[in-house]
């Protein structure tokens, strides 16, 4: 396997899950930024912006699924990078 592939394998297996887990944290947080915050004016004080309690529980639901995703990811991460430093020993060993 030349070097350049096993860059990219390398960096797509170790990276991959972390990057998918932060892509989906963020469109969480804006999916409830503009989809799940109720607003009601307020005289004197203007537009006031809050989550009712199912909602703050669906989203507090949702962080942490998405913390067990990220830390899936982790730990496929370190798994990874012990697979291929073990393979890239075996090959230079010889």
């Amino acid at each position: 396997m030349t070097d350049r592939k096993l860059v990219a394998a390398r960096l797509a297996v170790t990276w991959l899950p972390l990057l998918v887990a932060i892509a989906a944290t963020s469109m969480v947080l804006v999916d409830f930024t503009f989809n799940y915050i109720d607003r009601r004016y307020i005289s004197g004080v203007g537009w006031v912006r809050f989550f009712t309690f199912d909602q703050l529980y669906d989203l507090a639901l949702h962080l942490s699924m998405l913390a067990v995703a990220f830390a899936g990811g982790l730990v496929f991460a370190a798994t990874a990078r012990s697979a291929f430093r073990g393979s890239i020993r075996a090959a230079t060993a010889s």
